[in-house]
């Protein structure tokens, strides 16, 4: 067993997260440095070449005969998120709290654990805008951890999508069957059939698509956006408002923005 070490910003970890799970890491622990700044160790079974880790002063490590895997579930316990939802890896057998949501998602592949601030956010302002009666679509799904919220509390249907294969395989084992879900973008949606568009993506992303989400939106659609950092978030209200969804809600939160038009 080996250990890749490498050292962050808070805004940068989320992503490399993802990326140390698609490279098949068996295991993450974090610890908090000074000025914004966390250390990851990655476990493996064998290095690799670790090119394009250089930036975060990437070292490998070897490491003592321990369990890791079983290490990394203990450090996965349920947790509360909003006012309604309980949030469980699928190794979890404690029993859901009084009046809660219990949602199933496996920290694997895809990005959302329900333990990053950014599909928090988005999980509090879903269960405040959902309606019974919506369509929803997951525009970037990730591990698929919204898509299943907006079932779980009930909404008319719900579709997901994303352009990563081995994500959309990964939140299929955890999605109930009657959540839609296809690898693809915004693109492949129908004009006017969504009632919720949800986004946990990047600045860029939801800036270069703000016409494809206009279009996509039913009259009197709605947005929930997370995943922008402040300094971008002129960039991505002007991208809305000028393709007539502007927001009317913008909440920051540590490192984040959740944007709701």
């Amino acid at each position: 067993m080996v250990s890749l070490r490498l050292q962050c910003g808070t805004d940068q970890k989320d992503e490399l997260v993802a990326a140390l799970w698609e490279d098949g890491t068996q295991g993450i622990t974090e610890v908090d440095l000074n000025a914004n700044r966390v250390e990851l160790r990655a476990f493996f079974e064998s290095s690799f070449e670790a090119a394009a880790y250089a930036a975060y002063g990437a070292q490998w490590e070897e490491e003592p005969d321990i369990d890791w895997a079983a290490e990394t579930r203990a450090a996965w316990p349920g947790r509360t998120v909003g006012e309604r939802f309980w949030v469980v890896p699928p190794w979890n057998e404690d029993a859901t709290p009084s009046g809660r949501v219990r949602l199933v998602i496996n920290p694997g592949v895809g990005f959302g654990t329900g333990a990053d601030l950014t599909t928090q956010l988005c999980l509090e302002a879903l269960e405040r805008e959902l309606l019974v009666s919506d369509v929803v679509f997951d525009f970037g799904t990730g591990s698929g951890i919204l898509a299943l919220a907006a079932h779980a509390l009930g909404a008319k249907a719900v579709c997901a999508a994303d352009i990563d294969l081995d994500s959309v395989l990964a939140a299929r084992e955890d999605l109930p069957s009657e959540v839609g879900l296809f690898v693809g973008s915004i693109r492949s949606v129908r004009d006017g059939s969504v009632d919720l568009l949800l986004a946990n993506l990047n600045a860029e992303t939801i800036a270069n698509h703000a016409a494809e989400m206009r279009r996509v939106l039913r009259p009197g659609g709605r947005v929930i956006i997370s995943g922008v950092p402040p300094r971008h978030g002129e960039r991505v209200v002007n991208a809305l408002t000028a393709n007539g969804i502007p927001p009317r809600e913008i909440h920051e939160e540590d490192i984040w923005l959740r944007i709701v038009c």
